[in-house]
């Protein structure tokens, strides 16, 4: 039943050729992936509570080329929530609908000049 529901889900979002609806799925998927980051950062940040040593050994797990990847990562994943939000939070407030697809490539445009500046930044 519920694969059934999925697989009529994704032949939908497959059919359906509005980047407003990709971005409304991008939005939903790194807002759960955000939170999910947030219960790791906090059980991280919490082994402050069983001493310096601890902490430092917690904290040097991501001061690996892995880290630094997943790191990347979440650089890319709030981004694409945050510059979604901000374009969702515009056509709100000032009821510019007609202008959505505009403004989503305006947001799209600033995702990528993120993601080069991110990878000079945070990979190399």
């Amino acid at each position: 039943m519920i694969a059934q529901k999925l697989t009529a889900l994704f032949k939908n979002l497959i059919r359906n050729n509005f980047a407003c609806i990709y971005a409304f799925w991008i939005h939903r998927i790194t807002g759960i992936i955000i939170i999910l980051f947030l219960f790791l950062h906090i059980w991280t940040l919490s082994s402050v509570f069983r001493g310096k040593d601890a902490y430092d050994y917690a904290i040097s797990k991501f001061d690996t080329k892995f880290g630094y990847a997943f790191q990347y990562a979440l650089l890319l994943i709030v981004a694409a929530h945050l510059l979604n939000g901000i374009r969702i939070t515009i056509v709100d407030f000032w009821q510019i609908t007609r202008s959505q697809k505009k403004l989503l490539w305006a947001s799209l445009f600033l995702f990528f000049v993120i993601a080069f500046v991110g990878v000079f930044t945070m990979l190399l």
